[in-house]
C-alpha cells in the first residue's frame, strides 16, 4: 500500500486514481518484449506497483492474512522465499511468454503463498479459507473478467511455484520426524 501512494504521489495522481502500467515503468513494471537481464530487480519491484486500487486492497488482505500463517508456522525467511521468490518466477515466466503483458501486481506473490498454504495450513483455518478464495477469485476474474479470457501464465506458475515449495516443505518435514524417531 505504501508502493501505490508513493507512485500516485511520484505520478502527482489523485491516491484512489487508476494507473497505467507505463507510467509505472520507471518504478518497476515492465513488458517482455523490452526486458533484459540487467532489468532483473523489476522481478521483484513490480510486485509491490499495482494499475488499480481494488487489486492492489485485495492483494495486501490475502498476503496478510495467509503470509502472517505461513510466517507463524514456518518463519519468516520460508514466507519470504514463497511470496517474492515465487513472484518474481511468476513475472519472468510471463514476460517470456507473453512478451506484450506489462508485468506488475502481487497476485503472483499471494497465489504462491496460496498454494504453499492449501498444502501446510490447518484446512479449518481462515488463512486455508482465504487462500481458495483468493485463488478461486484469480482464476474468476482471469476467465471471466479480463480481456484475455483465460488464466494468467503467472498466475499459473506462482500456484504452481507454491504448490511446489509446499509439497517440498511436507516431505522435509515428514523426513525430519522418521529421523527424529
Amino acid at each position: 500500500m505504501l508502493a501505490w501512494l508513493t507512485t500516485a504521489l511520484l505520478l502527482d495522481q489523485p491516491v484512489w486514481h487508476p494507473q497505467h502500467s507505463r507510467d509505472l515503468i520507471q518504478f518497476g513494471a515492465e513488458r517482455g518484449a523490452y526486458f533484459e537481464v540487467i532489468d532483473s530487480w523489476k522481478l521483484i519491484a513490480s510486485q509491490w506497483l499495482h494499475v488499480k486500487p481494488a487489486h492492489m486492497l485485495f492483494n495486501v488482505l490475502v498476503i496478510a492474512v495467509v503470509g502472517s500463517a505461513v510466517e507463524q508456522a514456518f518463519g519468516w525467511r520460508m514466507m519470504l522465499c514463497v511470496g517474492i521468490g515465487g513472484g518474481a518466477l511468476a513475472q519472468l515466466a510471463t514476460l517470456i511468454l507473453q512478451p506484450q503483458t506489462y508485468i506488475s501486481g502481487a497476485s503472483q506473490a499471494y497465489l504462491a503463498l496460496c498454494g504453499f498454504a492449501m498444502l501446510l495450513v490447518g484446512r479449518m483455518s481462515v488463512a486455508w479459507w482465504v487462500a481458495v478464495a483468493g485463488i478461486a477469485a484469480s482464476i474468476i476474474l482471469d476467465v471471466f473478467v479480463s480481456a484475455h479470457g483465460g488464466v494468467k501464465v503467472g498466475h499459473v506458475v506462482a500456484l504452481a511455484t507454491g504448490f511446489f515449495a509446499g509439497a517440498c516443505t511436507f516431505i522435509g518435514k515428514m523426513q525430519n520426524s522418521v529421523v527424529e524417531r
